[in-house]
């Protein structure tokens, strides 16, 4: 791309970072030619700022929408951030909606304590009987509702800039006693930028509805995928379905309180599940094998699923409460549906059977990418690149992909894999327990304040940290909330702490701690998916699917998830981390491709190493 070219494409800052021009020119070089990119860039690069600058650049030029996806919602205000400030150095038109569920928005108190399928069910009730009275201020229930509605929303926009935050809406709704979320779909249909979750766009029936909504086309859209690497394993779990002996009891006493005769559910699914799997914890079975049980209550799954909702909506009527008839009904009708790239699996756990339908391939959802205008998918663990093109369904010859240099000083960083250690499950003792925790100690004496430990499961982490001597340990819980994993960062920020997290967690992934909080980053083992029927099947299907099972369906997901937590550390240019991955798998060739080409010292003293590299030396 030529200078001037390059001059009249959307930037917020006034300086580039290094690297940062390379990938600017790639994303407006490949939205240009209705092509892909997969861009594997580091930490540290710019990547939102690039990517949505060149593209928002080329879209404006050709009437596109962007979309600009995440997996969280804490992850929008970045986004935010960069439409807000293109609009204000450039002073362009734009406008951008910060888009999330219908759920997170909802200003009705009386639904605020519903689970997912029974929020939307009631939600749907309310507005269907016209019961809702902030949906019908802000969408109208007729004629002379429209046209109010539709005044209430033009003042919005009259001071609405080029975009606000969905709790800007919510607060706006709020003190207008309109529906915050319809407004987010209204602003959507009008929008050149919208910022929204993964779903909207990859869930086939979310994203159909959602699409027509808004009057948006997916040819005419620029799709930007952020922290790409979650996207396929994403999905597969937004897809999937199961259901348990405690739902179903909780559906029974559900019953009780309607006054009608409670189905045998639990009981029945017990005798079943303990005849089908035997001596066996775990059994693929087929669709029809599940017609079994059902048959005992003299219903065809059809009329089972239909009369299980009824009694749920009947039941969050009368309770406000949510209704597990309503997640079994839901789970019935998905259960019957004949879909590629899906197991079907019973499971039985201490005093309780559980039955799922789990997806193996994303990609019969994810491959509408490719009737997109473009898609740019980036994040800093995107390797190997092909395997998520491969995974995702992008088409080949339509696809980029290209591997950026970290823009950071390779002197700040030094990384060392420990010899002689592993959490290999095969080789877990105490003995080996009680090593790793004095080589973490050693570890910890030598590193300045803001000492993290990523360990690949709680297992391993409770195993671990009893045997550790150094003090004041913060500790991420399996059940934490996101107000408590605020707290806990805020502690670990203070700097007298140590954090213990898990790879693959809240706090080892989408976290920035963007004030050096880490110093020293010690990745405990390789978080490998525990090896049962599921795994078994997911790597059977890659296997068979693109010729590499192990590495695309177990190996290079729990790399994957070690780099992400050791990503944390290096968030700007003045940033020096000592990064100890101690296992010594990390230095096996089949776990390489997914390694990120990086450079380490592999030892088994890495206590020398990172004593010297604190000392300057």
């Amino acid at each position: 791309m030529d200078s001037d070219k390059f001059s009249k494409l959307y930037f917020r800052h006034d300086k580039l970072r290094e690297h940062q021009k390379d990938l600017i020119a790639d994303v407006y070089d490949v939205v240009s030619n209705k092509k892909h990119l997969i861009a594997h860039a580091p930490t540290g690069i710019g990547k939102t700022d690039s990517v949505l600058g060149a593209s928002l650049t080329y879209a404006l030029e050709n009437d596109l929408t962007v979309f600009f996806l995440t997996p969280k919602i804490s992850q929008h205000k970045i986004a935010v951030d960069v439409v807000r400030g293109i609009a204000k150095k450039y002073d362009v038109k734009i406008r951008g909606v910060d888009l999330v569920g219908r759920r997170y928005m909802c200003i009705d108190q009386s639904l605020g304590e519903l689970d997912h399928e029974s929020f939307y069910q009631s939600c749907e009730k309310k507005r269907r009987n016209e019961e809702c009275t902030f949906y019908g201020n802000s969408k109208g229930y007729e004629k002379l509702g429209e046209a109010k509605a539709n005044t209430r929303f033009t003042k919005l926009l009259e001071t609405y800039g080029a975009i606000k935050t969905h709790g800007e809406i919510l607060k706006q709704g709020e003190q207008d006693l309109a529906c915050p979320y319809e407004w987010l779909i209204k602003l959507a249909g009008v929008s050149n930028v919208i910022i929204a979750d993964y779903f909207h766009l990859m869930i086939p029936g979310i994203r159909d509805i959602f699409l027509a909504k808004t009057k948006k086309s997916m040819d005419k859209s620029i799709v930007i995928i952020d922290e790409a690497h979650n996207l396929s394993k994403r999905i597969r779990d937004q897809l999937s379905t199961t259901v348990n002996s405690f739902m179903l009891s909780r559906a029974e006493k559900e019953m009780k309180v309607l006054g009608v005769e409670p189905l045998r559910l639990s009981k029945v699914f017990e005798t079943w599940a303990r005849r089908k799997l035997g001596d066996n914890e775990e059994l693929l079975i087929l669709k029809g094998e599940f017609d079994e049980a059902i048959s005992k209550f003299d219903m065809t799954r059809e009329d089972l699923a239909t009369y299980l909702e009824v009694l749920g909506a009947n039941f969050i009527e009368r309770t406000n409460k949510k209704s597990a008839c309503l997640k079994i009904a839901t789970f019935i009708k998905r259960w019957g549906e004949d879909e590629p790239g899906s197991i079907r699996l019973l499971k039985r756990k201490d005093t309780y059977s559980s039955l799922s339908k789990r997806f193996l391939d994303s990609s019969p959802a994810t491959n509408a990418l490719n009737q997109m205008h473009s898609a740019i998918l980036m994040s800093g663990t995107l390797m190997p690149l092909e395997m998520h093109r491969d995974i995702i369904g992008l088409d080949k010859e339509r696809t980029v992909m290209k591997k950026y240099p970290s823009p950071f000083e390779q002197s700040n960083t030094i990384n060392i894999i420990v010899d002689g250690m592993t959490t290999k499950y095969s080789k877990r003792n105490f003995e080996q327990y009680r090593t790793i925790a004095e080589k973490i100690d050693n570890l910890i004496s030598l590193s300045p304040p803001g000492v993290a430990l990523f360990f690949p499961s709680y297992v391993v982490m409770n195993s671990i940290t009893p045997l550790i001597k150094a003090k004041r340990l913060l500790m991420q819980d399996e059940k934490m909330d996101p107000k408590e994993i605020t707290d806990l960062i805020a502690e670990f920020s203070r700097g007298s702490s140590i954090l213990c997290a898990v790879q693959g967690g809240s706090l080892s992934e989408g976290i920035d701690y963007a004030n050096s909080e880490i110093k020293t980053a010690i990745i405990i083992g390789i978080a490998l998916e525990e090896m049962n029927l599921e795994i078994e099947s997911l790597i059977d299907y890659y296997q068979e699917k693109f010729g590499k099972g192990w590495e695309y369906g177990y190996t290079y997901p729990g790399v994957t998830k070690a780099l992400q937590a050791a990503g944390r550390c290096i968030r700007k240019e003045s940033d020096r981390a000592a990064l100890i991955f101690m296992d010594e798998r990390f230095k096996w060739k089949n776990y390489s491709a997914a390694m990120d080409g990086r450079r380490f010292i592999v030892t088994d003293q890495p206590e020398q190493y990172v004593e010297r590299f604190w000392n300057g030396k």
